[in-house]
């Protein structure tokens, strides 16, 4: 399919690959109507006919709902002439084409789940759909180009992936990849890219690199989106293909060059401990290899700092010796006004429901819990 300018409906003759069986526009509307009226259809399958009879209905946008990385969530309106030209750019970025073949494995109800889909329409790559589920490559048997998945689905496929991958390249999004979980796919033979995000943009509008020859921790931009920062030091995007205006983001970055950049935190993680900001990613990344287990840089309220910086570790068998050595470690390497004051053992950290690390929640119970700490 050429590039979308202005969305207009593809006429009978184009083709669509759904797993493995071939359709025109007519014929592919006349099986998802077919699979609706069934009984045993799932909720994720509906998700998926309804959300493509959306697409090839003649209206001009489809309706998502916001995560809220740039405010409260909310519903919002995407043109198809958007989500369309975000599609082939990613497309034209992995040299997906009809000889291709991607696997759905998130829901449809979400837009990166939709975005996959549409990734197929526009490039002609035969679109296999799997369930969602943590490890969605566990007794694949097709031969997969091109996914898209979350930290944890990736996190839970590790041991897939490294003995015999049935996919060639992934992007995973819907959270950051943590220093951690990205020290784990290095030996990975999978081509693997953290992604740039949001709703708003029709999925991602930067890729980095996370394993490989080419592993990088700065972001390249693709397609037309031009990058800069405002008083916060915030990402700030402009690309008319994707929406109207400036779209203003709560990324904290670092601007290399007109088309790349460093992902440094999020503005509402910030910490002021003693009129000093803080950005507790920058803190996490210096310190993730020094124990396996998952840590968070949070705040607690002191009356002398306003904010006093606290570890928390997702571990109930943190000893008075370890506590010793990380706090040695972590002098050697953080400034003196990043130093944790309080050191505190969680057995398990409050998440979201995909996955990523629930900050807000977490810096709650620190304020309202002493129990085991150091």
């Amino acid at each position: 399919m050429t590039e979308y300018n202005s969305f207009k409906m593809p006429n009978n003759h184009f083709t669509y690959y759904l797993n493995g069986k071939r359709y025109n526009s007519e014929t592919l509307k006349k099986a998802c109507k077919e699979k609706l009226q069934g009984d045993s259809l799932s909720v994720w399958g509906k998700n998926i006919y309804a959300f493509i009879l959306n697409w090839l209905s003649d209206e001009d946008h489809i309706r998502v709902n916001t995560s809220g990385s740039t405010g409260k969530p909310k519903t919002i309106e995407l043109k198809k002439s958007q989500m369309a030209y975000s599609a082939r750019k990613t497309c034209d970025s992995f040299h997906l084409n009809a000889e291709s073949t991607g696997l759905l494995c998130l829901p449809a109800a979400y837009i990166a789940g939709k975005m996959m889909i549409v990734r197929g329409f526009v490039s002609g790559f035969n679109l296999i759909t799997r369930e969602p589920s943590g490890n969605p490559f566990a007794n694949l048997n097709e031969k997969i180009d091109f996914a898209a998945i979350t930290p944890f689905q990736l996190f839970q496929s590790l041991e897939t992936l490294r003995k015999n991958s049935p996919v060639k390249t992934l992007i995973v999004g819907g959270g950051e990849i943590s220093p951690a979980l990205e020290r784990k796919v290095q030996d990975i033979p999978v081509n693997i890219f953290a992604t740039y995000g949001m709703t708003e943009t029709s999925s991602h509008i930067a890729l980095r690199q996370v394993n490989g020859d080419e592993r990088s921790d700065e972001f390249q931009v693709i397609g037309d989106t031009r990058i800069k920062t405002d008083e916060r030091n915030c990402l700030v995007l402009e690309n008319p293909h994707l929406f109207d205006g400036k779209l203003f983001t709560n990324d904290i970055v670092d601007v290399i060059s007109e088309n790349r950049f460093r992902w440094l935190g999020r503005f509402d993680h910030m910490i002021n401990s003693g009129g000093i900001k803080i950005i507790p990613e920058e803190i996490e990344k210096t310190i993730a290899h020094m124990q396996p287990h998952a840590m968070v840089i949070s705040s607690v309220p002191d009356k002398k700092l306003g904010e006093a910086i606290v570890l928390a570790i997702e571990t109930n068998n943190l000893t008075e010796e370890t506590r010793e050595y990380l706090l040695r470690q972590i002098k050697a390497q953080v400034q003196p006004y990043a130093l944790p004051r309080i050191f505190f053992s969680i057995p398990e950290f409050p998440r979201t429901d995909n996955g990523k690390i629930n900050r807000k929640a977490l810096k709650e119970f620190l304020r309202n819990t002493q129990v085991n700490t150091f």
